[in-house]
């Protein structure tokens, strides 16, 4: 039987520094490599009434890049919160789940698309229906704006000769999303 060595604060930095250096700087979730300073010592949690033991409660696991840490935390969290752990232990689930998502009805030759991920029209833009509204100048009827480009309209914005801008839903959404991934990638590359 191993005795368990309890660690102080301050003996974090050089564990860290240890573990960090022994797996070449490489997080063993993400599998790349990054800097010392993005790595954190990963632990599994105990309740408050329980006490470290050896089967793993409150024992430092590894050094992890701080947001593969904050994704293991809240994937262990959650599988718990919604009862998962009554069905099945979280690595097997994990494994599952890989396996799934590799091998799954999506990789048949029998596609469908579930309908809340239905495309939806693009939206067209005020300032474009303000312009076309200007052209017209009271010349001819124009149908309401209701941000969506019908038939009507796009025969309108046709006639006279105006460009209808368009806006997807999520455009705004993805370009926060893009530099949150580049930021990561720009991490991930500092060693290679």
């Amino acid at each position: 039987m191993k005795s368990l060595k309890q660690l102080k604060r301050k003996d974090l930095k050089e564990l860290r520094e240890k573990w960090t250096e022994e797996q070449d700087y490489i997080c063993p979730l993400f599998g790349s490599r990054y800097t010392l300073d993005l790595f954190v010592i990963d632990h599994l949690h105990k309740l408050k009434a329980e006490e470290p033991d050896e089967n793993g409660k409150g024992l430092c696991r590894g050094s992890i890049h701080f947001q593969a840490n904050s994704i293991e935390g809240k994937i262990t969290s959650a599988f718990k919160r919604l009862g998962g752990n009554k069905h099945i232990d979280l690595p097997t689930f994990l494994r599952n789940l890989a396996d799934y998502l590799e091998n799954n009805k999506s990789s048949t030759d029998e596609k469908y698309i579930h309908p809340s991920e239905e495309v939806k029209p693009p939206k067209l833009m005020k300032r474009s229906y303000n312009e076309l509204k200007k052209v017209i100048a009271g010349k001819q009827k124009l149908p309401m704006y209701n941000q969506k480009l019908t038939k009507a309209l796009a025969e309108l914005f046709k006639k006279y000769g105006v460009q209808p801008e368009l806006r997807k839903k999520n455009q705004e959404n993805s370009k926060r999303t893009n530099q949150q991934e580049t930021l990561c990638q720009e991490s991930a590359t500092i060693f290679q």
